[in-house]
């Protein structure tokens, strides 16, 4: 096979390659996200650390609007939903 042909075959195959790149880049740049698990269970990670004491409620309201973009619309916040009374071994009152 002549050189100038094995080059022409490979210079096709890096610009199909390329092509192929490209596409599926796009389409992958298209496609709607579907983390909004995710981000709900990390919110509620974050509620949990806010319950224990770890973290302020400022502390999670910043996390939370930090994560308001991410989440999908029309369903509730974490942190709106109600908690149950605290036992003994809690604070004396419930944290809204």
């Amino acid at each position: 096979m002549p050189p100038i042909l094995v080059i022409a075959v490979l210079l096709a195959a890096a610009v199909g390659g390329g092509v192929f790149v490209l596409w599926k880049a796009r389409s992958w740049l298209r496609q709607p996200p579907t983390d909004h698990g995710d981000w709900e269970r990390t919110l509620v990670d974050w509620r949990n650390l806010r319950d224990e004491g770890v973290l302020t409620e400022e502390e999670y309201r910043k996390v939370r609007t930090l994560a308001e973009p991410r989440t999908r619309v029309g369903t509730p916040d974490p942190g709106t939903r109600k908690r149950p009374a605290t036992g003994p071994s809690g604070p004396d009152h419930e944290r809204t």
